[in-house]
Parts: structure tokens; C-alpha cells; sequence
């Protein structure tokens, strides 16, 4: 990583302190990254405990297995946080007693043009966080149907007005296939009126890139997987942290909890970013923490 895409772990101290972490713990992190905050979570541990790290990003968690490799109990698996119980397996286990997810996408990705994931930098349109995924976002926006798409950007992005949008990417991958974010950048330019106002042009690109990082990813697929897992594989007196930044995402979560039988949030009511941390960390904004515990009997 260079300076300009180094990644600032969002909510450390509030994560860190809820985990409330004990020496023999058995922590998952499913979404390890960069090691923002794996690494506090590593120094509250000791030889009794053990820490799973997943990523799918192969280039972060080959990065914290370098980063950590001093910690004999710390374990790093290039995966998605989705097949977790593997590796409880993997080690003998058959509960965890801590699990951390952050669902946000690290600034190295972000900044990464190479990747794809954002409007700002010119590069191919990739958006996979595992380069290993058979469908990119260069298939999705060339392939798919005007259905699927406008589906896409309404359901992943609350993108109402997306019929001049869809329209128009039809039109132009019937003559010219769309290939790099600029391509993506220019449909929507001419898709929508913005009144001379490059911030709504800006917030509408986010939007749209979003929709297809979502859909790329599978990433509500992959949270719809894991959380009757969490229900599973908890031991009794586990903690359960997941950061979301997406209301989507947030809303997958309230759902599953409302129903089930025994999990629920404690407390009930969200963490949020102090208004420091949103000064100076702008990526931490849309932020919540979703704290989870084991209903009492």
C-alpha cells in the first residue's frame, strides 16, 4: 500500500472495547483487510487463544499474514467470511466465542485503479474483491438484461429513475462494449440532468458503481449466508459485532435478528461514529455497529 490509500480502521476503540476480549478467545474476523484492527485484537490475546482471519481480497490478507506472522495463534484464510465454519473445523472447534465483521470496502480497494471499484480513477471495470470470481462488473453492465439491470441500481442503490440509465447502456454495448470506469462515468453523465451541480453528478456515480459492486460480489448473498451460521456456531457467551454501512445491509441484519430465536442485539439501539471520528475519517460516516449476543434463558 502507498500513503494516499492506506486504510483507517472505522469505530477501532468502540469495536475493541465491545469485543471485550479475553486471552483464550476464539475470534473470527471475517472481513480481516489491511489488519486495522486485527492488530489490537492480537495483543489482548495470548498462546490459549486463537484468531481466524478470512478475506477474499487476496492481496489483504496475504498482507496480514506477513503483518502477524510473529502471533503463533493467529491464522489467515483467503475466503469469504461466509464459509467461516470451515476453519472452525479447520482447528478443532465446534463454536467461537467472539466474531467481527466490518461489511465496508477498504481504501486500498478504493484507490486502487487497477480495481475498478471507483468513478474517480480511470481503470477497467472489475469491482471483484476476489479476482478469482468468474463474473466482473464489465460482464454485468455488458450481459445483463435491462431488467436485471434497473433491478441492480434500484435494490442496491435506491436508484429510482434509472430507465434512461438502463437505456442507455443497452444502446451503447450494442455498438461499443463499456470496458472502463470512464466509459461507466460517461452513460452516466448523459443519463440524467444535473444542473451544473458535480456533487449530485458525483453522489449519482457512487450510487451506480455501488449497485455493481454489490451485485459483482454477491455481498447481501453472502450476509444472508452467514448469519444463520452466527446462530449455529456461537457459543453461549459469544459477542457478535458487525459494521455496516449500507442500510441495506443493516436491514438484512434487523430482520434475521427480529426473528430469531436466539440472537439479539445488545444494545438494542445502534452505535454510531463520535463526530471526531466522522471529521476526520469521512469513510466512517454511514457507518452503524450492530452489537449481538446469545438471548438469555
Amino acid at each position: 500500500m502507498t500513503k494516499h490509500n492506506i486504510h483507517i480502521p472505522v469505530m477501532l476503540d468502540d469495536v475493541i472495547e465491545n469485543l471485550s476480549i479475553q486471552k483464550n478467545d476464539r475470534i473470527i474476523e471475517g472481513t480481516a483487510g489491511f489488519g486495522g484492527h486485527t492488530q489490537k485484537i492480537l495483543k489482548k490475546l495470548d498462546k490459549s487463544g486463537l484468531y481466524i482471519g478470512i478475506d477474499q481480497d487476496k492481496t489483504a490478507i496475504s498482507h496480514s499474514k506477513n503483518q502477524f506472522k510473529e502471533y503463533p495463534f493467529a491464522h489467515h484464510y483467503h475466503d469469504n467470511f461466509s464459509n467461516f465454519e470451515t476453519y472452525l473445523t479447520t482447528h478443532k472447534h465446534a463454536t467461537f466465542t467472539k466474531f467481527f465483521l466490518d461489511l465496508g470496502i477498504s481504501s486500498y480497494q478504493i484507490d486502487e485503479a487497477s480495481r475498478g471499484f471507483s468513478h474517480r480513477f480511470d481503470g477497467p471495470l472489475d469491482m471483484r474483491m476476489n479476482i478469482n470470481n468468474p463474473i466482473d462488473a464489465k460482464e454485468v453492465v455488458n450481459t445483463y438484461s435491462a431488467e436485471s439491470l434497473s433491478n441492480i441500481f434500484y435494490h442496491y442503490a435506491e436508484i429510482r429513475h434509472n430507465k434512461k440509465l438502463v437505456d442507455n447502456l443497452i444502446q451503447t454495448r450494442k455498438t461499443t462494449p463499456l470496458k472502463t470506469t470512464t466509459d461507466l462515468r460517461n452513460i452516466i453523465k448523459k443519463s440524467y440532468f444535473f444542473h451544473n451541480k458535480r456533487s449530485l453528478f458525483m453522489k449519482t456515480c457512487s450510487q451506480v458503481f455501488q449497485a455493481l459492486r454489490i451485485e459483482v460480489n454477491q455481498e447481501f448473498k453472502h450476509i444472508e449466508t452467514t448469519l444463520p451460521k452466527l446462530e449455529k456456531y456461537a457459543n453461549d457467551s459469544a459477542i457478535i459485532i458487525i459494521l455496516t454501512f449500507h442500510s441495506c445491509e443493516d436491514r438484512l441484519i434487523k430482520q434475521f435478528i427480529k426473528q430469531s430465536k436466539t440472537l439479539e442485539f445488545n444494545p438494542k439501539s445502534v452505535i454510531k461514529p463520535s463526530k471526531i471520528e466522522r471529521t476526520n475519517n469521512s469513510r466512517s460516516r454511514s457507518a452503524k455497529c450492530r452489537i449481538i449476543q446469545k438471548k438469555l434463558p
